[in-house]
């Protein structure tokens, strides 16, 4: 009795990891789609002061300092340019 209910479990455990795979294969994007961001193109780009990563001017984080307007990848490195700049 017990050998049957396991097996019957196994089983349904292998149904479904078949369906999972089928249905992402049939899926148009994959896991990784929702991080992607979209670029237009000739758009210009714009490096980071701080760690000199290049970005998308419409994807930058926008501050103005001292009023200048600075650009930045994230955040945390205009956080970062603000303390080593004493501001």
């Amino acid at each position: 009795m017990f050998f049957r209910l396991l097996l019957f479990f196994l089983l349904i455990y292998l149904m479904y990891k078949i369906f999972k795979s089928v249905r992402q294969l049939k899926s148009p994007g994959n896991e990784y789609d929702k991080y992607k961001t979209e670029v237009k193109k000739g758009e210009d780009l714009i490096e980071d002061p701080v760690c000199h990563i290049y970005v998308p001017i419409s994807q930058a984080f926008k501050k103005e300092i001292s009023g200048r307007d600075y650009y930045f990848c994230s955040k945390e490195c205009s956080d970062k340019y603000k303390v080593e700049k004493n501001m």
